[in-house]
């Protein structure tokens, strides 16, 4: 085989490989869940405190206070349960305390508190997530 022959059939081996492999990535991070929306729970509040999503959104809470933390919803579908905070020395880490994620499936607005410091004694340390279709 010339040659030239030889450099054009690797040239479109090489094409085909390129396109496949595009086209297999592609499929892949259409189907690969994403990283959704993070509330971060710091000095009594949620972060945002009420937060819009789709339905079928996978929503995380992040713990990035000095003290331990729960997202409890207000209709018992969830409870995180203890989130530690970040460790070291009680400085704010940016992110390394305790997570809990929930996947919001039905459109509607969920409520949720903090059942360690209950809207009782901390009126403002409650959040919502509204889920649109």
């Amino acid at each position: 085989m010339p040659v030239r022959a030889l450099r054009s059939a690797l040239v479109r081996s090489r094409f085909l490989v390129l396109t496949f492999g595009l086209a297999l990535a592609a499929c892949s991070s259409s189907t690969s869940p994403s990283a959704g929306p993070t509330i971060t729970i710091r000095d009594f509040s949620f972060s945002p405190s009420t937060l819009t999503v789709r339905a079928g959104t996978t929503v995380e809470w992040l713990n990035d206070g000095p003290s331990s933390h729960t997202t409890t919803s207000d209709a018992a579908l969830w409870d995180s349960g203890s989130l530690k905070p970040p460790s070291g020395s009680g400085a704010y880490s940016g992110g390394s305390g305790g997570t809990f994620s929930y996947t919001f499936m039905t459109p509607g607005t969920y409520t949720y508190h903090c059942s360690l410091h209950p809207p009782t004694l901390y009126p403002a340390f409650v959040g919502s997530v509204v889920v649109t279709p």
